[in-house]
């Protein structure tokens, strides 16, 4: 019996830590203009600065767009973010104050 109590307040404290840290949409227009800023970064190996400002204005850009592009589904303890980049569908899921890409087709 107690280790039954044990078990739910552990649940209880680990749901709650995950429902104050679940990343509203503000954190994840952050998150895509660094990660759209990163893919970029990937293609363009000798980068001019030219192309750091150009790459950096582009995840500017994605970043903004993505309050009126992404759609969200909150799970309370967690969300997960659907957004066409370029024509392509991607889906992250944005927990513990984190974003984890988890597909891009």
């Amino acid at each position: 019996m107690r280790s039954l109590f044990r078990l739910t307040l552990l649940l209880a404290i680990v749901g709650t830590g995950l429902y104050i840290t679940n990343p509203n949409q503000e954190a994840f227009s952050a998150y895509l203009s660094v990660y759209v800023q990163d893919e970029l970064a990937d293609d363009a190996p000798g980068e001019t600065e030219l192309g750091k400002k150009l790459r950096r204005g582009l995840g500017q850009i994605a970043g903004a767009a993505a309050n009126a592009m992404a759609e969200r589904q909150d799970l309370k303890v967690a969300s997960v973010y659907t957004i066409d980049i370029a024509g392509e569908s991607h889906v992250f899921v944005g927990v513990a104050g984190q974003f984890f890409p988890l597909s891009g087709s």
